[in-house]
């Protein structure tokens, strides 16, 4: 013999066995929490975006006083070694940059090359992307290959990203790591 479940308490069985599902699936807005990437409305002109890829290019053109004049006061580090320093100093980002990359002190002049075979020259501009108030460069690099012989390099990569707003840098990310103590 066969029984019959009415249709309103398969309806109901249905219902209780979706509604974890479904309530997952409604979830409510995120509080505000950390900046989001381009910033949200932002809307630059065609010159305006080639401006901000110009600007991000020439920090690494530049150096000295040129390259802080990018910053703008309230920038922003995401950089792990420069944050430390600037905690550990109880400087802000900004003047961390500054410290960082002002001109060596008057007479000080810069350190010799190096003997040891030199790698090729890579590209700092290898992808440039631009979005709204956001330049992504990825930069070639050429590094001395740990398992081989002095002079022997491999091409590898590095990014550099940066918020710009009125003409300067205000933030700035990498992929930088804190490296381990030097061993005794």
């Amino acid at each position: 013999m066969k029984t019959r479940i009415p249709s309103i308490s398969l309806a109901i069985a249905l219902v209780g066995l979706c509604a974890p599902m479904l309530a997952g699936a409604q979830v409510p807005p995120a509080a505000a929490g950390p900046q989001t990437n381009p910033t949200p409305g932002c809307k630059v002109s065609p010159q305006e975006l080639e401006e901000n890829r110009k600007l991000a290019m020439q920090f690494f053109k530049v150096r000295g006083a040129d390259r802080v004049a990018l910053a703008d006061s309230t920038y922003i580090q995401h950089n792990p070694i420069f944050k430390k320093r600037a905690k550990e100093s109880g400087l802000s980002d900004y003047e961390e940059f500054k410290k960082a990359f002002a001109a060596p002190p008057a007479g000080q002049a810069p350190p010799a090359a190096a003997a040891a075979p030199q790698p090729p020259v890579g590209n700092d501009y290898e992808v440039v992307t631009a979005e709204c108030d956001i330049v992504t460069m990825v930069r070639k690099i050429y590094r001395q290959d740990p398992t081989a012989a002095p002079g022997t390099f491999y091409e590898t990569f590095f990014f550099d990203t940066f918020r710009l707003k009125n003409g300067k840098i205000v933030e700035h990310w990498d992929a930088a790591l804190i490296p381990p103590p030097a061993a005794k």
